[in-house]
């Protein structure tokens, strides 16, 4: 298993990517949907740990991480933080020595039904409760209208479930407005509370 250090820095990486690099690339106009949001995580996620990190710790991450890694679970992941074994038997798969960190990714437009997002958030439930998967999870939402609060998790669902487990990363626009996007985190996971 990973070093708490290691899984602490790649938790303040994630935040402060989410709130600087994240909300910089949607003020850019970079971000159109989805894919470009995991892109553009993926690509500031890895070049802000640094190749010298990841190759010190044995750590890779990896996109639409599929169901057979994910002990048949029969979902993709968005994005999977993994730690790598010693030993490589030629596919990349069974050389899986642990998960880090699961990245599931929404990004809705004014007429984007909520239950979409809801849907990530009984995905990663079901990766806690049912799959068993120990690793923190991060839920990163974007949703472009107005949005009554920033916190997708009710209080039930944050002692709960989600305990010291997951954090939203979360955007919407400022109620009663100029229209302008608002990056909030909403940190269950307990790591690095004070960038939230």
């Amino acid at each position: 298993m990973v070093k708490k250090t290691v899984s602490k820095q790649i938790g303040r990486t994630i935040k402060e990517l989410w709130k600087r690099n994240i909300r910089n690339d949607y003020m850019t106009h970079h971000l159109l949907k989805e894919d470009t949001l995991k892109n553009s995580f993926y690509f500031h996620l890895r070049r802000k740990l640094g190749t010298s990190f990841l190759e010190e710790n044995a750590i890779r991450i990896y996109t639409e991480f599929n169901d057979s890694e994910l002990k048949g679970t029969g979902f993709r992941a968005d994005i999977v933080i993994a730690e790598l074994g010693k030993d490589y038997d030629g596919y990349l798969g069974s050389n899986i020595k642990s998960i880090i960190a699961i990245v599931e990714f929404k990004y809705g437009g004014m007429y984007t039904p909520d239950s979409i997002f809801y849907d990530d958030i009984n995905k990663v439930k079901n990766y806690i409760r049912e799959c068993k998967i120990d690793c923190l999870y991060y839920l990163g939402f974007i949703i472009e209208k107005e949005y009554p609060s920033p916190h997708w998790l009710d209080g039930r669902q944050t002692s709960n479930w989600a305990n010291k487990k997951v954090a939203v990363l979360s955007a919407n626009k400022e109620i009663n407005g100029n229209g302008t996007m608002q990056f909030f985190i909403q940190s269950c996971n307990g790591m690095n509370v004070d960038l939230d």
